[in-house]
C-alpha cells in the first residue's frame, strides 16, 4: 500500500508526501532543533518502520521510511501502482530524451568541447592581466570582459581585441572571421580543449577572479584532475561573434542540447537569498537546471565568494524560505530568449509552478547533502 506522511516542523511549515510502501517517503531538514524537543507533528495513515535522525554541525535531518510491502505465502505482493503524476513525468522525460536523440542523429552532433580547468586558473588569468593591464582586476565581471573583448553592449564589435587570435581565425560555418575562444585555445593549446565533462550553469555578472577560484576549489574538493577536467562555459564555448551580433540562432535548443550531451551540470551559486542572488534571478540558469531535472541528469553546485559562509551562519528554516525560484520573474537580456524559455517550461507537466517547486526542492537537498559531507 501507499504511505502518506504529513509533518509539521518547528517553524510551522507543513509538507505531505505519498510514496509506495518500502520507499523513502521524505526528508526534512531544520537548523539547531533537537529532534526530540519538537514541536514536531507527524501524521500518517500507515505503519512507519523507522524515523532516522541525522545531524552534523548543528544540522538535523529527518528521514521517514514506510513499512515494507506485505508478504503472503512467502511471496512478496506486487507493489501498488505509482501515482498518476509519476508516469506522466516519466513519459515526458522519455519523450524529451527520444526527441534529443533524433535531433542529434539528424544533425550528426559532435560532443561539446570544453576548456580545461588547468588552463583557466593559470594561463587564461595571466593572459588577461597581460592583455588588459589595470582594466582587468578583482572587480571585473565577465560582462565587463565581454565589452573589453568585443566592444560595449550598445556598439558591439566596434572595438575588438584579438585575444588568442580568436577574432582573426576563419569560421567555416559562418564564412567569415571570428571563432569562439574555445576554438582559439584549441589551436594554440590543443591539450587544453577536450570533450566537456561538466556543464557550468552561471551568469556573466560574476567577477572573473572569483569564478576562476570557485572552479579551482570545486576540482580540489571533488579530487578532479584539473588538466583533464574540461568545462563547457558559454562565454568561452559559444562563438560570441554569432551570439552577440543577433544572428539567427535557437539558444533554447543549443543550451538544452549541451546540457543533455555533457551529462552533468554544476551550478555556480552566488547566494541562496532570492532577494540578492544573481543566480536565481537569471532565466537561463533556471532553464538549465530545469532541463537537467527533466533529463534526469546529475546536478551539483559550487559556492561563489561568501555563499559558503552564508550557509554556515543561516538557520536552515530561514534558508529554505529564502530559496525562492520564480521563472515568471527571472529575466534574460534577449526578449526572444525569455519567450522561448517560458514557452518550453510551460509545456512541461505542471508548468511554471512545477519548475519553481522542483528547482527549489533540488537546491534544498543539495545544500543539506553538502553540509552533511563537510
Amino acid at each position: 500500500r501507499d504511505l502518506t506522511v504529513k509533518i509539521t516542523d518547528p517553524d510551522g511549515d507543513t509538507e505531505e508526501r505519498t510514496k509506495q510502501a518500502g520507499e523513502l517517503v521524505a526528508s526534512w531538514c531544520t537548523w539547531s532543533w533537537s529532534p526530540f524537543a519538537g514541536p514536531w507533528k507527524l501524521e500518517t495513515d500507515a505503519e512507519i518502520v523507522q524515523i532516522n535522525w541525522t545531524g552534523r554541525n548543528g544540522w538535523v535531518g529527518l528521514e521517514v521510511k514506510s513499512k515494507a510491502a506485505a508478504v503472503q505465502d512467502g511471496e512478496k505482493r506486487s507493489a501498488p501502482a505509482p501515482e498518476a503524476e509519476e508516469p506522466k513525468q516519466a513519459e515526458y522525460q522519455a519523450e524529451e530524451k527520444q526527441k534529443a536523440e533524433r535531433q542529434e542523429e539528424k544533425r550528426g552532433v559532435v560532443h561539446p568541447k570544453g576548456v580545461s580547468v588547468q588552463f583557466l586558473v593559470t594561463r587564461f588569468d595571466r593572459l588577461l592581466r597581460k592583455t588588459f593591464g589595470a582594466k582587468y582586476n578583482d572587480s571585473t565581471t565577465f560582462a565587463d570582459l565581454g565589452e573589453l573583448l568585443w566592444g560595449p553592449a550598445k556598439d558591439r564589435f566596434s572595438n575588438i581585441v584579438d585575444f588568442l587570435g580568436h577574432a582573426s581565425m576563419f569560421d567555416e560555418g559562418r564564412g567569415k572571421n571570428g571563432v569562439s575562444l574555445c576554438d582559439a585555445i584549441a589551436k594554440s593549446n590543443p591539450e587544453d580543449v577536450g570533450d566537456a565533462s561538466l556543464f557550468i550553469s552561471w551568469t556573466w555578472k560574476y567577477t572573473v577572479k572569483k569564478f576562476l577560484q570557485v572552479i579551482r576549489d570545486y576540482c580540489v574538493d571533488k579530487n578532479l584532475d584539473m588538466a583533464s577536467t574540461y568545462l563547457w562555459i558559454c562565454f568561452l564555448c559559444n562563438n560570441q561573434f554569432t551570439w552577440l551580433s543577433g544572428e539567427a540562432q535557437d539558444g533554447v535548443e543549443a543550451f538544452g542540447d549541451a546540457v543533455k550531451q555533457i551529462g552533468k551540470v554544476v551550478c555556480v551559486v552566488d547566494s541562496f537569498d532570492a532577494q540578492h542572488a544573481l543566480y536565481f534571478s537569471r532565466l537561463w540558469t533556471v532553464f538549465e537546471v530545469f532541463t537537467a531535472c527533466v533529463a534526469g541528469i546529475e546536478i551539483d553546485f559550487a559556492l561563489l565568494g561568501d555563499s559558503e559562509l552564508e550557509l554556515d551562519e543561516m538557520p536552515l528554516g530561514q534558508l529554505k524560505k529564502m530559496i525562492v525560484v520564480n521563472v515568471l520573474l527571472a529575466e534574460a537580456s534577449d526578449p526572444n530568449d525569455v519567450a522561448k524559455i517560458r514557452a518550453e517550461i510551460s509545456s512541461a507537466p505542471g508548468g511554471a509552478e512545477f519548475v519553481n517547486a522542483k528547482v527549489s526542492e533540488l537546491f534544498a537537498k543539495l545544500i543539506f547533502n553538502y553540509l552533511l559531507d563537510r
